[in-house]
This record gives C-alpha cells, structure tokens and sequence, in this order.
C-alpha cells in the first residue's frame, strides 16, 4: 500500500535511526470504505488529517499500466510522499521532479522520453520558483507536447482543495483534463484528490465548484463517523491574549544603525552598480536584511532583532572565510564590500549581550508564549508553533533553545518550506539552512525533538507526528490553514492554541468553525444525526438463532459479533499485523419509512476469498444489529466451509478423529513399554513342523571367503526360501576377515536320511566349537548344515567325528602334513583347551607352554613340538576387534605344546572356522527375516523390492549394526512433512496457514507417529538388542516354537517415530512418493491419502481465478527467473497478511506453508544423495543452515535484477544551462514487490534489515563462498524481519503450484538463489 503515515494508524513513531516500538495494525473500516469507492469513480477523499486518507492511493497505482502523476503542493511535501512511495511500492520505479533537477530549462522532447523512459510514478510539484517566472512543471509540459494526456493513467492531486482558480492545477483539469475527456473517455486519467477538507478560504459555496474542477465526487465516511471520531482526537481550542503594545522606534540601537546604514550606503563605493535603476546586488541584500529584522523586533521584541542581525553577519564572515558557495552570485569584491559595510555595525554592540529573560527586550507576545510553554511542560510533550517568516522561525527556535523558561525541558528544530527559488538561497537573511533539517521530523517521531518552530511549510500533506500542543503564534491566513494546524493536534486532550491580541475579535474564529460545519453538512448528513443514531442503537429489533442439530450448539445473533471476533483471534498473528474483521455499512429507505442500515463485514486476507465477505440477511434500524446480522451469516458461511466445529468453534486441528486421536496420543510418555524383539526363527520353526515333503525345503551354499579365496563350502537347508543375503563380513581377529556368502543351490532332491544326515553333520560342526552348550541327544536344528563334498553325509560324519593322540605325530613325517587338514588342537593338560595348529618345531622344553623358542637344555636331545595359537573363544564376529585388544587378553604371543598332551579333532580347522562364525551368520540372516517378515506382513501392499532398505529403518542405533534408521529416517521426515503439507493444502481449500500448520504439526509429532507405530505393532521388529553371541546357543526347532518374541522392553517414543520416519524414507528411495504414500496409508490410515499427481491438479485448479497481473510483477518473473503460467500465484506470494486492498485472492501464509516443506524436502534428498555419503550430523546441519531464515532472508536481499534508468544533468552555470543525460542502472530485488499495509513498523523493519545488511553482506558472502563453517554470528546480526524468508518460501510454494508439481522447477528457483551452489 501508499504512503505509509503515522497518521493512518495514529502512531506517534514512524521510522528513523532506532527501530521503533510498534504495536499490532490493523486498517479501520471507514479507510477501507473509501478504498472501495475511491475504485468505482473519481472522488475526492475528504478525511480529517491524522485519519489516514492517502492509504487508498496503493492499489490504483497496483492496477494501472500508464503513468500515473503525483502533484504536491510544495518540495517538502512531494520530497516526504516520493520517499513513502519509493518504500511502500518498491517494485516500481518512481522519480521525483522539483526544480533542483533543472526541470524548467527542460525544452526538447528527448529530455522528458528520456525522463520518463520506465517511470511508472512522477511525484512533482505544481510549478517551480514564484512569480511570473515560475514554471509549471507538469502544466508546461503538456502545454508544449511534451506529456500527453493520453499517457496519464492517473492524476493524484495532493491537498486537491488547491485546484480552483487559477492555480496550475486548476489549469491541468482546465485546459487539457476536461478537453480531452470530451472527445476520448476511454482514454482520461482516473482522478484521486486528497484533502483534510475542501475549504479553500473564508467563502461557502466552493464545494461544488471543486468537485466540478475535479470532475469528481467529495467523499468522506459515512455511518463510521462515529469510528473515525474515535481515531481522530480533535484539540480544545485555547485562545493565549496578550497585550497589543507597539514598540516604540528605536529600541535596538542595532537596527536603527542598519536602517541608518541602508539608507545612507555609498553607491558609488559598490564594486557592481546598475547605473540607470541606482541598485546593486549588496544593496538589496542589506535591504532585504532590514526588512526582516525589522519584522522580527516587531514580533518577538529588540532582542530578536539584535541576535538575527549579528546571527547574519556572523554567517557571511564564515562564508568569506572558508570560501563556500554563500551569495555565490556576488564575486568576491562585491562580498568584501558587504562584510565591511556590516562590519560596522558591530562597533555599536555592547560586550555584554541583552538578557533574554529582561521583559523590555522581549515582546508581550513572546512573554505570554513563554509563560504557556512553562506551563506545558508535561512528560510526553510533542509540539509545533507556527510563525509566519522564516527569520521568526530561526530567532524563535534560539530563543526558546537559551531561556531560561524553557530550555531544560524543550529540546527545539526548526522546519522551513525547500523552495526552488536561487534568490532565497543566495539571502544574507536566512539563516535556516534546510539540509539540516532532514531528520527533524523523524527526530519529532522518536522524541529525540519535543518542539517545531516551522512556518506553513508543515500544513500541507507532510506526515508530522501526532502532537499535544500546536501553537498558532500568528492568527492563521485563512480557514484552511486552521482546519491543517488543527489537525497536527491529535494526541488523546491535545490543544490548538491561537495567540490573538487584546484588540482583535475572538469571534473570528467562531466563525471559521461554523462555516466549516456548513460545508461539511453538504455531504455529511449523519454527522448531524450521530446523536439520533445512538439512541437507535439501544432499539430492540428481535433475536436470530442457528442450532447445529448433531450438537445442539447455538449461534445467536446477539453473540455473533464475539463469536467472528474470536474466530479472527485465532488466525495466524503476525507481529506488524493483527487480524480483525471490518464492518461497513449501507444506509436507505423503506418507501416513506424511517431510515434502513444494512451491513458488510470482511474477514482478514487469510480466510479464503470465497468466504472472505458476507452481508446481512435483513434491514436495521440500527447499526448494532446490521453488525449482528453480518457477523451471523458471516459466522455461518465458515461454519458451511469447515472452519467451524459442529461446536461452534473454530476449528485448529484437522478433524474431530485427529483431535481424538490426539488426546489419546497427548497421554504416551517419553519412554513406554513394548512388545519384545520378535523371534525371526519362529516362524522357521512352524514351517518345520509344517514340512510333509522333506523335497520342499530349501538348499543355499554357505560359502566362507578369506582374501577372495573360498576356505570352505558347506550347504545350509532350511524350510523355507530366505531373503536375499548380502556378504557377511567376519572379523577373525586384527589380521585375519572372513566373508560368508549364502546363495541359493542348485536344486537337489532330498530324502529324510539326507536329512537325518544333515541332522549329524550339523551337530558335528557345532559341537567342535560349542561340545559345552549343546544336548548331545538334540538333533533339531532350525538350521542344518552339511558339506558339498561328500555325496554321504554320514559317511561325512562318521569320518570327522572324534579325535586322534598328539603323540602319533611323532611317528609321522610332519612335513608331509597339510596343516589345513589336521583340526583344532586341544590341551588335554588344560580340558581339552582348542588351538589352532601354525606349524611344528623341534627343541627339548620342559614346560608344556612357552612363549618363546625352548633353548637346548644340554641334554642334546630333540624333540617335536606343535607351534599353536589359542583358538578365540569370543562369538561375535560382526564388530572388528583391534589388536591392541588382543594384546590386553593376556594371550602368550607363542604357544609350544607336546604332542603327547593333546589331541587332534577330524575335523579340518576350516570347519572350526565355519563353526564358530555361525552364530553371527544365523544373526545376520535372522535380521533379514525379521525384515522381510516385516514387508510381507504389515508392509505387504507398499511393495518393497530393496530389503537392504527395511533392514536400515528397523535397526535402533544400540543393536550396533551396520546401518542404523537414522539417515533413512532424516529423509523420511521431510518426506512425511511434505506429503502431509500437499495434502492437508489441496483437501482443504478453506483453510488459513494456521489451522494448516496445526494440523501438520500433530500429524508429523513424534507422539502421533509413536502411536501409529504401536498401533501397527511395528515395535516387535524393531532391532534394539546388539549381538555378542556371550549367551548364544544353538537355535533348536522345539525351542524356537516356544518364543515367538523376546521379553517386553522399554523404547523411546522417539525412537518409534524415527523407525516410522525412516520407513517412509525407505519406501521413498524404493519407489518414489506413490510407495512413500502406500507406507502412510498403514500407519496413518485416517487421513485421505492420495497420489501426488492428483494432489497437484487439484491446487493447480484452485488457483484458476482471474486477477489483474501488475505490469511490475513481468520484472519480478525476471528475478526468479520462472515465467508463471496462473498469474494468481505470484500476487498471492508477495501478499503480506498486513495488506489491505483488492486484487488479491489471499495473504502469502499458505503458499508459504507449502513452499516450506517444498525447501525441506528438496534440500533433504540432494544432501542425502551426496556422494560420497554425508553423516547423519551432517545432513542435520545442511538442512538447518539452508532453512535457515536469517539465511534466506540473506539471499531474498542479495538476489536481483538491473533495471535500467535514465539521468538528465542540468548545469546551473552558464547562461545556456546545457543539458546532458546518462544511463545508470537501479536493482530490484523480490522483496521490493511484497505488497503490505502502509504500516510504520513494516517500513521501520525494512529499513533496519537494510541498514545491518549493508553491514554485514560482504562478509557473510566471504564465507559462504570460502569459508570452513557457516557464519551464524553473521547471519544472526542480519537478524532479518520473518517475512524476508516467507517470501522466498511462499515464491517456492507458487512455483511448485504452477508448474504441476515440479522440484525440479523449484530447484531452480533456489539455483538462481543460489542455494544449491
């Protein structure tokens, strides 16, 4: 929106150095009211100042493709509204012409095409310099050609009460406005006026005349009178008298000298005469001093006249000195000449300076001004005092700066109007330099100034803070300049003093407010029934009920209103904007009957378009109950659309099975008990009993890998198929690792003795290992393992069971020996202690086992010993075990045995190895039955072809696996997130972002997700439990059938979520979002799951309502570099919640809520799939740096575009003033087009995020481009307003919209960001 003022919401503080403190905004009805009709015709908006007129301008400018031309009464004026727009409108380019710019030697056509060559918005005054020579600016350059008509789309006259007579812009509308309008209507610029009141003087009967001018309509709130009453606070009218004594002649010996000197000046002594006229450049300039300090005694008494004459000479004796460009028109002789004359006039100044607090060196009028000053000194004071002359307002300002009244309290600025005219700023006698007083009005804001001394320059337009006293020291010129200085004063008991003098008649001011009212009778009739109005209001006019009938809940019409009210209280707050409805109202007549109100109420930009509005049923006599009636049918169009429960309240979860649901979930604590770890070999041992036809059961190569060489092949036989089984790494020791291969065999028909067979052969092999845990007398294994090389299993077993004596070895060449053909060694000496075999070596000994090489005892014998070392007796070889470990065992590095204390198994040490590895193999193959057991059974429909996936979800990080759920489960949460955002957003069309965000927020909670877990009993497969093998037994048939699932254990209601989470991330790598769909659809079966292609048209359809797309919104495609195909979508994007207007479907809250998991999971899956893989840490810390919003808000201000412009360069020297242009470009960035309320705090917020970016842009782009970490300390100083991120997230929502669902589109956008880099 336009024009952002205090005045619109009545807030002292508007921007400045500090960022203020502001409050909640919200627009008010009769502003909204006049933005309705201000877009139906012409019309003037007749609104006291301080009640927020000029918001309306925003959304004309929005809709209009041709330029649209600003004209202000003055430069301070236009300089303060081309600033606003230049802030409120960003995203099109404006130029400000005032004739510093040189505008009146502009005299061919290229200047002005090239002035105007992508202008949208020219702000101007109505002419430039005074006099016959003054220019007018927009009047002259359609008197010449320059400026069509045709070409203006839009002609805003600020303070429009100007436009009468003969004024330039009385003349516009005259000569070439209304011309033209008769031969081309389609073709004329839309008028807008702007006025506090449409009194021009002292005279009734203008109004009409005005309107006529403007061809346009005077419009000021009706029915909301009383509201606008509210809002704008009118002052007491206090009249200061003081007593009207001329000052006798004389009084300032320093004046009478001046008078004396300017009379008496020596012409012929001035270096430049004029001879015929007898005038010189020096002698109008001390002329012109005289004058004005003579006016100055006049008004504030000898000693203004005195400090404004030595203020002066002071000024040029500074000027000569330091050579600046004071009275740059007289050469330096001619200034020499000058500062003598004034020079001598010092000669009359006493050392000691009159005393301000003396009353004879003081006006009556200045004392009584004092004394009311001294009186106001109240905490929170903010003034101004308006003078007539510029001098006054320098003197005055000192004064009140030095007295002793008033100077600990006051702190003074002076304000003075910024004409164009050189000869003012060439003036000996002003003294108020206007470059100084840039800040004054901001520092009036934010109270670093509590007083104004200003001429009239502060009547007009400009936004002046709210103040408790305005003080007229001179009787205003007319009434329109009262009505102007009434309304700075709009603090809650504000004054407006006037200062009259004991002689004039108080009843002139009586009389300016009774010609006000007459004026304003002609278009405000209520205002003069406001009292009949409130007397209707206490009518009774009947009651209204609604009865939802599966509740009994009921809506009366006297509780409507509190019911819309609270509604709107829970829709999304934000900090610079607060939701509320805004009634308005019609007035009329039942044939002769009494008078009739009907009303209209519409809800804040978040509640979708199609229920926005409503209007009451019935007629009303009075307001209170047309509110009633809008509220009612208001209330029950939302209840239609679903954003009221059938208990009447508003919604803000997603359904009454979700909030049940919810409860119960509210009541799972953060550690909860759950079922044991399922027994993978149950259902193998089931499937045993089960076998009727030994034929059917299944035959799979064991094969034992050593440095890619195959140590052994064994067969394994169960009853059923087994999963896909990838390589089992086996880690022996530090050195040595194993690798298991199990794949299937190629088909052999078993008989019951191969089974019998197998049967021995299995407890053979574990017997070797583990003789101490096994029933010798068992032989049903759930897993049978029996060798490939012999056609015989028995055979096999009864060729291998048992030992031989160590000491045959001695009657053997045991360098004919293979050491792999021997077994174990066992120490009979130690029970039967199991060694593995490394060689033989000879040497007498005496003990059994040595660490070293025995040394020759003497006795000259040789003897045979066995070279051995301790078989492990540890069961888990999943986890590697380094060698310092097996240093600290305390394990002899050398152990020599003889052979007659041992003896040797038949079974090759290669079984040995086999044997002892089984256990982690069977942990291996349990872990994947667990896991296709998982997608046969619960998992069945979602079609999981990569078990490897299921396997990473189920395993908990404590069962020390290989792969844990957790990277899984990082991808499956924004998978999660994002299907659940599609879904919510595209199945319920009427919801805001805040019934959106709730609903997701339960969905995804860690709670909900722990619930369905349980729920689905998905807890039973979940791995938790980490292998040692310390415990293990071999795994028996008719043990296995008596524990289908471990002991209860205790679980993390956090570790269930993940485990879901991860699953979906799972089934999403699988096979896209349809199998991550599938998995929804079992654990979260309540909500209407769906595919996302669907999902996508159905927002696509959504957005199909015509909208004017704003020509600026082309530049904004250009940054994104997106061309949107529904227009709808990137208005709605750069919609604040704040803004008030048309041309909108809705506030950006929803496309941001979309556009967030959008970011999420774009950033989730290419950080996943990074190669090589990121830690889980890693991929934590990527995702929270990227949706950051300090971050985005850091590209949202970095990104833009060049535009082109074009600068015209007039040079003041010179007779010819020649005139050149040049070519600059200005960037546009994408915040520059978010649309919101004219609101301080937004603008003060921008403004700041600005100021500390340009602070820290250089560095944060150092470091992201080279740095080693991520510059959060950088990024947190940025300290960025929300909605810089929003946008960005809200864009991203709009483009996946649009482009049917595209990432990859997205990805583009957040490329050209460059967030992907």
């Amino acid at each position: 929106m336009l024009l952002a003022s205090s005045d619109a919401f009545n807030d002292p503080v508007e921007h400045g150095d500090e960022p203020p403190s502001v409050g909640t905004l919200q627009p008010r009805a009769f502003q909204y009211e006049m933005l309705e009709e201000s877009l139906q015709r012409n019309i003037i908006v007749a609104m006291d100042t301080g009640s927020g007129k000029t918001l309306i301008l925003s959304p004309h400018i929005e809709r209009l493709s041709q330029l649209v031309w600003f004209l202000a009464p003055n430069v301070a004026l236009a300089d303060q509204q081309a600033k606003v727009i230049a802030t409120q409108i960003p995203s099109v380019q404006s130029r400000l012409l005032i004739g510093a710019d040189g505008v009146d030697h502009w005299s061919e056509q290229w200047i002005w095409d090239g002035v105007l060559k992508g202008i949208s918005i020219v702000i101007s005054t109505h002419q430039v310099g005074l006099g016959l020579n003054s220019k007018k600016i927009l009047l002259d350059a359609l008197t010449h050609g320059f400026v069509q008509m045709s070409r203006l789309s839009l002609l805003v006259f600020d303070e429009a009460h100007h436009c009468m007579s003969n004024h330039p812009a009385s003349r516009i509308l005259r000569d070439f406005y209304h011309p033209h309008r008769a031969t081309d209507q389609e073709q004329t610029p839309a008028i807008l006026g702007l006025t506090a009141s449409p009194v021009v003087n002292s005279k009734v009967g203008q109004l009409e005349q005005l309107e006529t001018n403007l061809h346009a309509i005077s419009r000021t709130p009706k029915v909301h009178r009383e509201e606008l009453l509210h809002h704008v606070h009118r002052p007491a009218l206090v009249t200061l008298a003081y007593a009207a004594v001329p000052m006798g002649d004389g009084q300032s010996p320093l004046l009478s000298e001046l008078r004396r000197l300017t009379r008496e000046l020596d012409i012929e002594q001035d270096p430049y005469r004029v001879m015929l006229s007898r005038k010189t450049y020096c002698q109008e300039q001390l002329k012109n001093l005289a004058t004005r300090a003579d006016i100055v005694e006049k008004e504030l008494g000898p000693w203004g006249s005195y400090w404004f004459i030595i203020a002066c000479i002071q000024k040029l004796q500074l000027g000569i000195k330091d050579r600046s460009n004071t009275l740059e028109q007289l050469d330096d002789n001619e200034k020499t000449y000058l500062e003598r004359c004034l020079s001598s006039l010092l000669s009359c100044v006493s050392e000691e300076t009159l005393p301000v607090a003396d009353g004879a060196c003081l006006s009556n009028k200045v004392l009584r001004l004092l004394d009311f000053l001294a009186w106001e000194q109240l905490p929170g004071f903010t003034g101004l005092v308006f003078v007539k002359t510029r001098a006054e307002v320098a003197v005055l300002a000192e004064l009140l700066s030095i007295h002793p009244q008033t100077k600990s309290f006051y702190t003074v600025s002076t304000f003075v109007g910024q004409s164009n005219s050189s000869k003012r700023k060439l003036n000996i006698a002003e003294l108020v330099d206007v470059r100084s007083q840039v800040d004054t009005l901001d520092d009036l804001r934010l109270g670093r100034k509590n007083l104004v001394v200003t001429t009239s320059a502060l009547e007009e337009g400009i936004d002046v803070s709210a103040c408790n006293v305005v003080i007229c020291f001179d009787k205003p010129a007319n009434l329109k300049s009262l009505i102007q200085r009434r309304g700075r004063a709009r603090k809650v008991e504000s004054k407006l003093t006037l200062m009259l003098a004991d002689d004039e008649n108080p009843s002139t001011v009586t009389t300016w407010q009774e010609l006000e009212e007459a004026m304003r009778r002609q278009y405000e009739d209520d205002m003069r029934q406001l009292q009949v109005l409130e007397e209707l209001e206490a009518i009774d006019e009947g009651e209204r009920e609604f009865v939802v009938e599966t509740t009994g809940a009921k809506l009366l019409l006297a509780d409507a209103v509190r019911h819309l009210y609270h509604f709107c209280a829970t829709l999304p707050s934000r900090q610079l904007s607060q939701p509320a409805p805004i009634f308005t109202y019609s007035n009329g007549t039942i044939g002769k009957g009494p008078l009739t109100i009907t009303a209209k109420v519409v809800l804040p930009i978040s509640v979708d378009i199609s229920v926005r509005e409503a209007c009451g049923r019935s007629v009303w006599r009075t307001e209170r109950n047309a509110k009633r009636d809008a509220a009612f049918e208001a209330y029950i169009q939302l209840y239609n659309a679903g954003l009221i429960s059938d208990n009447l309240l508003p919604i803000r979860g997603y359904d009454q099975a979700i909030a049940e649901v919810k409860t119960e979930v509210g009541k799972i604590p953060s550690l909860v008990q759950v079922a044991g770890q399922i027994n993978p070999w149950h259902l193998l041992a089931l499937q045993w009993q089960s076998i009727e036809d030994v034929s059917d059961l299944s035959r799979y190569d064991l094969l034992l890998n050593c440095n890619h060489e195959t140590v052994l092949t064994i067969q394994v036989i169960v009853p059923c198929s087994l999963p896909t089984i990838p390589a089992i790494t086996l880690f022996w020791d530090a050195s040595m690792t194993f690798t298991a291969c199990v794949q299937p065999s190629s088909p052999v028909v078993l008989t019951s003795v191969d089974i019998d067979s197998a049967a021995q052969s299995t407890q053979l092999l574990l017997s070797s290992v583990f003789r101490s845990k096994m029933d010798l007398e068992r032989f049903d294994f759930i897993a049978l393992f029996t060798p490939t090389e012999h056609e015989n299993e028995k055979y096999w077993a009864e060729q291998f069971d048992g030992t031989i004596k160590g000491g045959k070895l001695k009657q053997i060449d045991v360098s004919l020996l293979s050491i792999s053909k021997l077994g174990l060694i066992r120490d009979m000496t130690r029970d039967g202690l199991p060694h593995i075999l490394r060689g033989f070596e000879t040497g007498s000994s005496e003990p059994a086992i040595m660490t070293s090489i025995p040394q020759d005892s003497g006795d000259g014998g040789d003897e045979l010993l066995l070279h051995v070392s301790r078989f492990p007796k540890r069961t888990d070889f999943l986890h590697p075990v380094s060698s310092n470990n097996q240093k600290a065992s305390g394990v002899p590095n050398k152990i020599l045995l003889k052979p007659e204390d041992c003896e040797i198994d038949k079974l090759p040490l290669p079984y040995a190895y086999l044997a002892a590895t089984i256990p982690s193999i069977l942990h291996r193959i349990g872990v994947r039955l667990t896991a296709a057991n998982l997608c046969n059974t619960l998992l069945s429909t979602v079609g999981f072809e990569q078990l490897d996936l299921v396997v990473t979800s189920i395993t908990a990080t404590s069962a020390q696996e290989p792969t844990n759920y957790q990277r899984q489960e990082y991808l499956g949460d924004s998978v999660l997130k994002f299907l659940t955002s599609l879904t919510l957003m595209s199945e319920q069309i009427y919801w805001h972002e805040g019934i959106l965000s709730s609903a997701k927020d339960h969905i995804v909670s860690n709670a909900s997700l722990a619930k369905a877990a349980l729920a689905a009993e998905l807890d039973t497969f979940i791995q938790t439990k980490p292998f040692t093998g310390a415990k293990w037994r071999p795994l028996y048939v008719s043990d296995c059938l008596k524990s289908a699932a471990g002991e209860p254990r205790e679980m993390s209601t956090k570790t269930l979520a993940d485990i879901v989470e991860a699953l979906i991330g799972a089934a999403f790598l699988d096979g896209g979002f349809d199998k991550a769909i599938a998995t929804l659809r079992i654990f979260l079966p309540r909500i209407s799951w769906s595919e996302v292609v669907k999902r996508n048209e159905i927002l696509f359809s959504a957005y199909q309502i015509p909208i004017c797309y704003p020509p600026p919104f082309t530049q904004l495609e250009q940054i994104v570099d997106y061309n949107f195909g529904c227009k709808t979508l990137p208005i709605e994007a750069l919609t604040h919640p704040s803004f008030m207007g048309t041309n909108v479907t809705a506030s950006y809250d929803r496309l941001e809520f979309l556009g967030d998991v959008c970011l999420d999971i774009i950033v989730s899956t290419t950080s996943f799939t990074h190669q090589p893989p990121i830690p889980t840490h890693g991929l934590h810390l990527i995702r929270t740096a990227v949706v950051n919003a300090n971050f985005l808000a850091f590209l949202c201000l970095t990104l833009a575009i060049s535009v082109p412009r074009t600068n015209i360069v007039t040079e003041t020297e010179g007779k010819d003033h020649p005139i050149s242009s040049y070519e600059t470009t200005v960037p546009m960035h994408i915040w520059h087009f978010m649309r919101h309320t004219p609101n301080p705090g937004i603008r003060a917020a921008k403004q700041e995020c600005l100021k500390r970016y340009r602070e820290v842009k250089t560095a944060i782009l150092e470091a992201l481009r080279s740095g080693s970490h991520i510059p959060w300390s950088l990024l947190a100083r940025l300290d960025a307003p929300k909605f810089f991120s929003d946008i960005i997230e809200s864009l991203l929502g709009a483009i996946y919209i649009d482009s049917h669902g595209s990432l990859a589109a997205c990805e583009g956008f957040l490329d050209r960001l460059g967030v992907m880099g």
